[in-house]
C-alpha cells in the first residue's frame, strides 16, 4: 500500500477462515522460553478463528513420525502456543486449526483506544460485609483513515464481529482486536480525499477454558 503524507499506518480486516494442518511451532526466543512457550512458525497462520477448534501435537523425542495430542492454549491473535507441561529439549510441536487471512482496507492517520476496568459489588446473602470484584475489561476506540473503496467500507457496517489489524510497516508490531462497528462517518479533507472515521466496540470471544480475549499488541 503506497504511503500518503500524515498517514503512517494501515488497516486490514480478516477474510474467510482457511483450514491448515500440522503447521510447525517453534520455541519462543529467550528470555520468554521456559520450556512450554512455542509459536506457530508461519506468520500467515498466526491469526486463528476463535470459533474453531485448535489441535496441538507434540513429538517429545523429536521423531517426525511419532506425535501425541497434548493440552495447550493457543492465542488466536498472535499464534502463541502455551503447553500444559514442558515436552523436553528435543521436542517438536505442531498445530492444526483455521487461520484468518487479512486484506488491506485503508490508510490510517490516527487511532485511539479506551480500556475500562469496573469494580462491581457482589451481593452475598447473609453476609454483612461488602465484597467487590474487578469485572472484565471493556474497550472501545476510534480510527481515522482513508478507505480504499466504498464497497470495503460498507463491509464494516454489518455489525458482525470483525478482526482488525493496524500496523505501521512490514515486521513492526501491530494492534489486533475483535470489534463491532456501530458507527461510520466521513469528511472531505483539504486534499480532496474522503477520510472515514470508524468507531468500534470491543468484542470478546471466550475460549473453551473460560478465558476471554479481544485485543492485543505485539509482533506479527
Amino acid at each position: 500500500m503506497s504511503a500518503i503524507a500524515a498517514h503512517v499506518g494501515s488497516l486490514s480486516i480478516a477474510g474467510e477462515p482457511a483450514e491448515f494442518l500440522e503447521a510447525e511451532a517453534v520455541p519462543m526466543p529467550a528470555p520468554d522460553f521456559t520450556g512450554t512457550e512455542f509459536r506457530i512458525a508461519d506468520p500467515e497462520l498466526r491469526r486463528l478463528n476463535p470459533g474453531a477448534p485448535v489441535f496441538v501435537e507434540v513429538s517429545p523425542s523429536g521423531d517426525a513420525d511419532a506425535w501425541t495430542p497434548v493440552d495447550a492454549f493457543v492465542d488466536p491473535l498472535f499464534g502463541d502456543v502455551h503447553l500444559a507441561s514442558a515436552p523436553g529439549p528435543s521436542a517438536l510441536v505442531r498445530v492444526s486449526g483455521y487461520a484468518l487471512p487479512v486484506h488491506p482496507l485503508a490508510l490510517v492517520r490516527s487511532i485511539s483506544l479506551t480500556v475500562t476496568n469496573d469494580v462491581v459489588e457482589l451481593q452475598v446473602m447473609g453476609d454483612a460485609y461488602k465484597r467487590r470484584s474487578v469485572s472484565l475489561r471493556d474497550f472501545s476506540g476510534e480510527l481515522t483513515g482513508l478507505a480504499l473503496t466504498e464497497l470495503e467500507v460498507e463491509a464494516l457496517a454489518e455489525g458482525t464481529p470483525l478482526l482488525i489489524e493496524v500496523g505501521k510497516a512490514s515486521g513492526a508490531q501491530v494492534f489486533r482486536a475483535w470489534v463491532k462497528v456501530p458507527e461510520l462517518s466521513h469528511k472531505l479533507t483539504p486534499g480532496a480525499l474522503y477520510e472515514h472515521t470508524m468507531k468500534f466496540l470491543g468484542f470478546a470471544f471466550q475460549s473453551e477454558d473460560g478465558a476471554a480475549f479481544a485485543w492485543g499488541y505485539g509482533t506479527p
